[in-house]
């Protein structure tokens, strides 16, 4: 018997899945709901067909739920079929005109007949009664997920419209149309979700709760969105987050979440500054409404506060004035010119000016309520939270009694301001006129101890007060970012080549933004420098500065075909300067826009082929047609693969095929393919919103 075999003749494989097969159905079923991913589930359904017929569609189809609307026929299913919707990890719910996310929810297990009847689902009966049943069956298929880890749930409901005044002309009126047709569905579906220990990663964009604005008629925060916690993704967008009445419960909601890796919250938010999350990697600064440079200070705090972070987003309005040193680890950057000079000169800096730490703004607490100093001071007081339920027609169900009052006790204190942080030791020379400067006193004689013979001390008039503190000679170094992915609005290659090699490692970088040219040898200089970059977006046209001229120039294919190989390491092209290029030859001399554009594409497919030769590593390059779906062009995905083709041997009269007793040899070529797709759906959780996929 082979060692490899067991006493009944099967492989160890073979017994292990005979003996898995073996499980009771309901045994089998609980440990396939253990698997979370759904690449694992794949894995597993493909190893034998008794394992398929388990996996799919029961596990594959009910992991993660992707939607555009709160579909009644969906969640009629979902709420009848406990059995499978409490293996939901995801869900993600956005507008019905939004596909930047993609779709994905179940269809082969849905009864259209008993689901998708109108009585039953609430699509069939009008009014405030038809959207209870909606919002009912909602929150009973919530509250069956008891895996859920992820929920998502966003909202573009602000548009304006068009008004006429007679006379007066026509005028542009706001118009916000919230996502429920009642505040308390609202509530009742986030209640279910806040209920959840297991949920780790949480967001809301758009005009919730707009009905909220600081504490109850009872003085209580019942917003369900204040009793979140343990989180390590958050995302908050919208206007409710900027009330002055709902600064304190959102200053609580974020210290109950220590572990919080992710946060998205808007620039606007006065009080960045107070917020101490030791294990943040990635943060959005979003700009909503407008503000002026105030907002700035208290931005930089914050990020001065964090040096953990990887990947930051932020626009700043004017150009903070960054401290040496400032965002150690930072991998990923978004943001504009003014961010970019920041941090070149954060390291650049002769002096470091005597600067005040960020003024806080108060905290405004209703007249009722205790001050926010009584709540860092007093011990945890236990309060009565209280979350929105939608009572059923007739009786209610078990569960609802067992979701009060599970909320924890702890978390009351707002957490203190954080003290400004402190120059390093060889930044802050003492001046002699400075009356903190502290002097070691002579020991005084004694009949014992030897005399001592001082140096001669001539007096002189003090130096005059410095305004400043003056850097030390031997400076410490200055701080190179491991930098990879680098996203700056309006940059151009001049501003790359001289701020980039300021405050970030030029081996580290790998995906680059270009967007301003003034001449295609700054793109040559770039390739020089940064000699990793693999993602790489060109404009199609430079403006040369020299000549003063107001048209652009377009480069040429030949100047693509030049400049894109001394990119060693490149794998992806983004911009149109391809497509520009070869419809500009096309045209030759003619009006580009009116080129044929079958000849254009049959251009782009030659020089593709050349591209593909020079660059070995290209994988993708940006295609021409717009996919207004997902807001972003096609992609055109280079394939290779090697095939095995007869020898060929190339003489001076002919080309034969070389024949060796009756054998053939053969050897492998690469062959170039290339197919058009779409662009790939975005993470809700992405940072970027997708710059880089």
């Amino acid at each position: 018997m082979s060692p490899s075999t067991s006493s009944d003749g099967k492989r160890p494989q073979e017994a292990a899945d005979a003996a898995l097969l073996h499980l009771p159905h309901e045994l089998l079923f609980e440990i396939i709901s253990l698997l979370s991913s759904t690449t694992d589930l794949l894995s597993l359904a493909l190893t034998c067909s008794s394992l398929y017929s388990h996996v799919v569609p029961y596990h594959t189809e009910y992991r993660i739920l992707r939607i555009r609307t709160l579909h009644p026929t969906l969640f009629a299913h979902l709420a009848r079929r406990t059995d499978l919707s409490r293996n939901i990890r995801e869900v993600h719910i956005s507008e019905r005109h939004n596909h930047t996310r993609g779709d994905r929810m179940p269809r082969s297990l849905v009864d259209l007949k008993l689901d998708g009847d109108p009585r039953l689902n609430g699509s069939g009966i009008p009014g405030t009664d038809g959207e209870r049943l909606k919002a009912l069956n909602v929150c009973k298929a919530l509250r069956c997920m008891t895996r859920l880890e992820s929920f998502t749930w966003e909202w573009n409901g602000v548009y304006t419209t068009e008004q006429t005044h007679g006379h007066y002309g026509s005028a542009r009126k706001r118009v916000v149309i919230n996502p429920m047709s009642e505040s308390r569905f609202e509530d009742a579906i986030l209640a279910e979700v806040a209920r959840k220990p297991t949920v780790k990663e949480f967001g809301v964009s758009g005009p919730f709760g707009m009905h909220v604005n600081g504490p109850s008629a009872d003085n209580k925060f019942e917003y369900p969105v204040w009793h979140v916690s343990n989180l390590t993704s958050l995302h908050l967008s919208g206007d409710t987050f900027l009330r002055t009445g709902n600064i304190l419960p959102l200053c609580i909601m974020l210290s109950r979440s220590p572990n919080l890796e992710c946060l998205t919250i808007p620039l606007e938010f006065k009080h960045l500054s107070i917020l101490l999350l030791p294990n943040l990697k990635r943060v959005n600064l979003p700009l909503l409404s407008g503000s002026s440079t105030n907002v700035d200070e208290s931005a930089r705090v914050f990020v001065e506060n964090h040096p953990g972070i990887e990947e930051l987003s932020w626009y700043p309005i004017g150009t903070p004035r960054l401290g040496r040193g400032v965002l150690p680890r930072l991998r990923k950057l978004r943001g504009n010119m003014g961010l970019m000079r920041a941090l070149a000169e954060s390291d650049d800096q002769e002096e470091v000016q005597l600067t005040q730490p960020a003024i806080v703004p108060p905290i405004a607490t209703p007249s009722s309520q205790p001050s926010t100093s009584g709540l860092s001071s007093a011990g945890p007081r236990k309060k009565n939270k209280r979350l929105s339920v939608i009572p059923e027609a007739e009786e209610a169900e078990p569960e609802d009694a067992e979701d009060d009052g599970d909320e924890d006790e702890d978390g009351e204190a707002t957490p203190p301001a954080p003290s400004p942080l402190p120059l390093p030791e060889d930044d802050e020379p003492s001046s002699p006129s400075s009356p903190s400067a502290q002097y070691a006193p002579y020991p005084e004689a004694s009949p014992s101890s030897p005399q001592l013979a001082l140096p001669m001390i001539t007096i002189s008039a003090p130096p005059s007060t410095p305004t400043s503190l003056q850097l030390p000679s031997s400076s410490p170094s200055r701080l190179l970012r491991p930098l990879e992915s680098l996203d700056i609005q309006g940059l151009s290659a001049s501003a790359l080549l001289s701020l980039g090699p300021k405050f970030m490692d030029r081996a580290a970088l790998r995906e680059l933004l270009i967007l301003n040219l003034s001449s295609p040898d700054e793109l040559r200089d770039v390739a020089q420098v940064f000699k990793e970059v693999r993602w790489v977006h060109i404009p199609g046209a430079y403006l040369p500065q020299e000549d003063q001229s107001p048209h652009p120039i377009s480069l040429s294919v030949d100047e693509i075909v030049e400049i894109l190989p001394m990119f060693e390491q490149l794998e992806v092209v983004r911009g149109n300067a391809l497509w520009r290029a070869a419809r500009n030859a096309v045209a030759d001399g003619e009006m580009a826009d009116e080129a044929d554009e079958n000849q254009v594409k049959n251009k782009v497919h030659e020089v593709l082929g050349v591209l593909a030769r020079v660059c070995p590593g290209l994988k993708e390059v940006d295609h021409c047609d717009w996919y207004e779906r997902r807001s972003g062009y096609k992609r055109v995905v280079v394939q290779r693969t090697l095939v095995e083709m007869p020898k060929v041997v190339s003489e001076s009269d002919s080309v034969r095929v070389h024949m060796e007793d009756g054998e053939q040899d053969v050897e492998e070529v690469e062959v170039v393919s290339y197919s058009v797709r779409k662009p790939v759906a975005r993470e809700y959780f992405d940072i970027f919103d997708g710059a880089f996929n």
